[in-house]
């Protein structure tokens, strides 16, 4: 059995997944879990399961259908990917099978519900106004959205990380920085930090925040879980936000 995130996240390894899979691999996307419309109420149904392991490749590895390929950002929509994982791999993995695998997913999603409330009350300090967010990739739109911010914009265009913007589409964002009044950008811990840097210095007093945003963080670091790495992003954005 082979996962993957899905909606296109793997594109680069599309070629090996599908090789595995010619040889007999069972590929789970973790998206496919995740309701089209980030329906709240679909992470509670812990058994749902449509059926339909027949549905074509594309579709399996959530390359084709759109999404947010950063779901995972909102700890609701990881809820419903992990419910929909559990699923999958009982069904296809005979030794999960089994009362002791349901109560760890069971436990786990209880961890993920309550994390919610953690990030909620971590950001409570933030006020309406400030609530904005400039990232040096598109990776928070599900964040902000469950947790009430808005994304100003990205600095790399289209969010690929294999872009890098033109002087005209920095100095752009640097307005719309200065006009928003955004005391920070925030960039990947993983990543080099070079275009949030740039975008700081067209604004001077902006801060470059470092965020876990697509690989969890060394053992140490607060991050080093997906459950750390939520709640340390979470306090970071709120330390860079609040007055």
């Amino acid at each position: 059995v082979i996962v993957v995130n899905g909606h296109g996240f793997e594109e680069g390894l599309l070629d090996t997944i599908e090789a595995a899979e010619a040889d007999g691999a069972v590929v789970i996307a973790a998206a496919d879990g995740v309701a089209a419309d980030h329906d709240d109420d679909h992470d509670d149904d812990h058994g749902h399961d449509d059926g339909d392991h027949g549905h074509d490749d594309d579709h399996r590895h959530g390359h084709v259908h759109d999404g947010d390929a950063h779901f995972f950002s909102d700890p609701v929509r990881m809820a419903a990917a992990v419910a929909h994982l559990a699923t999958e791999l009982r069904a296809h993995v005979p030794a999960l099978d089994t009362d002791a695998f349901a109560e760890r997913v069971d436990a786990y999603l209880a961890e993920l519900h309550a994390l919610v409330a953690e990030v909620t009350e971590l950001l409570e300090p933030v006020p309406a106004e400030r609530r904005v967010l400039v990232t040096n990739h598109d990776v928070l739109g599900a964040f902000a959205e469950r947790f009430g911010f808005e994304v100003l914009g990205v600095i790399v265009p289209g969010g690929s990380t294999l872009a890098e913007p033109s002087a005209a589409e920095l100095a752009a964002l640097a307005e719309a920085v200065r006009e928003a009044g955004v005391p920070a950008v925030f960039a990947d811990a993983t990543a080099p930090a070079r275009l949030a840097e740039a975008l700081a210095d067209e604004r001077r007093g902006v801060a470059v925040v470092e965020l876990f945003t697509e690989s969890l963080g060394e053992p140490g670091s607060g991050a080093d879980t997906y459950l750390g790495m939520v709640s340390t992003n979470a306090e970071r954005i709120a330390a860079a936000l609040t007055p």
